[in-house]
């Protein structure tokens, strides 16, 4: 087993519509310096995402963040101390021939398929990947064609602000974290999650279950909201920092870190 040394604290964080906008295209220089600044004073910076490994080491090169944890791809698989493990076994997914079955039913003339996925399957509305802007309903009709399309199918699906998504049955945020938190013996119960979508309501559960903390911003869907520690004001990333603010109040001069 691998013991993160020294961390008393974590801090769990979705990417779209919580650390940043909708999209994953911008965020506030306030938000990711407070970030690196909580990481320097020891807390665990997990990022848990529908992004794969790949995207989010770079992201947290760029943020100026250490090549720390990560959930990846939802939950089929975690990234630790130089190494991606999945959270699945083997055989349990025909990826490819779901792929086919979404092909064959038209899925490609209202979504584009993300190529970078490794293990789950992700679809964003047309011209997502070239920058295009998109609206709420992209979403949800992508969502509704998954939900007919794979009737029947053994596999999980989700929406996020910015995609719908097919996993695993056995696969979730939760799974993902869980896995991650046992490999590495990080403690439930001084962890604080934040996140926005359908996706990560079950990774609320499993914090909340350990008896740490939620917290949602504005534009969080109803269900997370609900069983949050705390609501924030603001949407996307100016209330992710609203809510790091408020689990992790910002220390005066002088001023010792409570032990």
């Amino acid at each position: 087993m691998t013991t993160m040394a020294k961390v008393t604290s974590v801090l769990v964080c979705d990417l779209e519509g919580t650390l940043t906008d909708k999209s994953g295209r911008r965020t506030s220089p306030e938000l990711v310096a407070r970030l690196c600044s909580l990481e320097r004073a020891g807390v665990c910076i997990v990022l848990a995402s529908g992004r794969g490994v790949p995207y989010q080491r770079a992201l947290r090169e760029k943020w100026g963040l250490r090549d720390g944890p990560l959930v990846a791809e939802n939950g089929c698989s975690f990234y630790l101390d130089g190494e991606e493990t999945t959270t699945f076994p083997p055989g349990k997914f025909d990826r490819d021939a779901i792929i086919y079955t979404l092909k064959d039913k038209g899925a490609e003339r209202i979504a584009e398929f993300d190529p970078d996925k490794l293990h789950e399957i992700t679809l964003y509305p047309k011209g997502f990947l070239a920058g295009k802007d998109y609206a709420a309903e992209e979403i949800s009709d992508i969502y509704e064609f998954l939900l007919r399309a794979l009737r029947g199918t053994p596999c999980r699906i989700f929406y996020t602000s910015a995609s719908g998504e097919v996993l695993p049955r056995s696969v979730d945020k939760g799974s993902g974290l869980r896995a991650l938190f046992e490999k590495a013996a990080l403690p439930v119960g001084r962890t604080v999650f934040i996140g926005d979508g359908q996706n990560d309501i079950p990774a609320a559960d499993f914090i909340l279950d350990g008896k740490g903390r939620v917290g949602a911003p504005a534009n969080a869907v109803e269900e997370l909201k609900a069983v949050a520690t705390s609501v924030a004001a603001g949407e996307y990333y100016e209330g992710a920092l609203e809510l790091i603010d408020f689990f992790f109040p910002p220390r005066k001069a002088g001023q010792r870190r409570p032990e």
